[in-house]
């Protein structure tokens, strides 16, 4: 009996021993963890809460004196401090509390107030409760971001890229289809290869930042400017209602450029060529319509510095045009090339 008793004495003493392991083990697992956790009970009250929770949702210490917290406590504490935005805090708690009653496994992400973006995990446990894990990805969303941005933009001057415009081109011409018509402005600089040739690419590159920054600027914001080669630039201009208001950006654009393009107390007399083309009239085409675009700039620059030519003859199109109206109505007043004027 007394070696028995032993025996039993030595098992329980070892069980105890692989219990402790067990527990400093997760406890290393909580103390590195790369976030917040929190673990509720079976009633949704709070029974762990790790010191990187309490820094990353600056959760005010004296909430943490009361005794294990509730669930939905935390939730009205988060929505009364603005942690979910503007709204109605009842209804900000009720939304998050039936995510719970679900007990379904869920992820997503909320902002903070202060700019940080949390990815949000809760599991459900077999025994009633939950494991919520809180982790900072703000830095990985501003590089998706950044990634983002440089996939879709011009490395030089931030426009819009080749790849975007055309992007741009099909849902504007999507549109166009609806009765909301588009103009196609297709711009090269004048005079940029002798200034980039006599003053260097630094100057140059400076230059194409400055027209990329005027074209901008005299664009709506609805408006899309691209820059897809060189010193070629692209702008759609989006639910043109009349010819007169394709050409008075056209005009804008020429003028801005004029004036100021300077640098390092240079004036290098930029002019811009710019060919205009119109969706529906000329082409439905994205394709189509830049390379008839693309065409009617080429006749502006033959014919001189700073000029402004439509694919169609614009004396058949001055008329207002009621941007409603059925497509059939722009497509019957289609014209060739061969009738242009600047």
């Amino acid at each position: 009996m007394h070696m028995a008793s032993v025996t039993e004495s030595l098992a329980d003493s070892s069980e105890i021993e692989t219990l402790e392991k067990r527990i400093r083990m997760l406890e290393a697992v909580i103390d590195n963890f790369p976030g917040g956790l929190l673990m509720f009970d079976s009633e949704n009250r709070l029974v762990f809460c790790n010191s990187q929770q309490l820094q990353l949702l600056d959760y005010p210490p004296e909430f943490f004196t009361m005794s294990n917290p509730s669930l939905e406590q935390i939730f009205r504490m988060n929505a009364t401090r603005g942690e979910y935005g503007t709204g109605d805090v009842e209804e900000q708690v009720k939304a998050r509390l039936s995510l719970v009653t679900q007990r379904c496994a869920h992820v997503f992400e909320r902002t903070r107030p202060n700019g940080t973006v949390l990815e949000i995990r809760g599991v459900p446990l077999p025994e009633g409760g939950f494991v919520t894990s809180y982790v900072d990805i703000t830095e990985r969303r501003k590089h998706e971001a950044l990634i983002s941005h440089m996939a879709h933009h011009d490395q030089l001057t931030g426009l819009a890229n080749r790849a975007l415009m055309l992007d741009r081109l099909k849902i504007a011409l999507a549109g166009a289809k609806r009765g909301f018509p588009i103009a196609v402005h297709y711009i090269d600089l004048d005079k940029f290869k002798p200034i980039n040739d006599q003053y260097g690419h630094d100057i140059g590159d400076i230059v194409l930042k400055k027209s990329a920054a005027t074209m901008l600027h005299s664009a709506r914001e609805t408006d899309t400017v691209a820059r897809i080669g060189g010193d070629e630039f692209v702008i759609i201009q989006s639910d043109v209602d009349s010819i007169s208001g394709a050409k008075v950006l056209a005009d804008r654009i020429l003028e801005n450029i004029q004036k100021t393009i300077f640098v390092e107390d240079i004036d290098l007399a930029i002019d811009a060529s710019i060919g205009i083309a119109f969706a529906p009239w000329d082409s439905d085409n994205g394709d189509e319509l830049l390379r008839k675009a693309d065409m009617a700039m080429y006749r502006s620059k033959s014919s001189g510095h700073g000029q402004i030519t439509f694919f169609s003859n614009p004396s058949l199109l001055e008329k207002k045009l009621p941007a409603k109206s059925p497509v059939s109505h722009y497509l019957a007043k289609h014209v060739a090339i061969g009738d242009a004027a600047s």
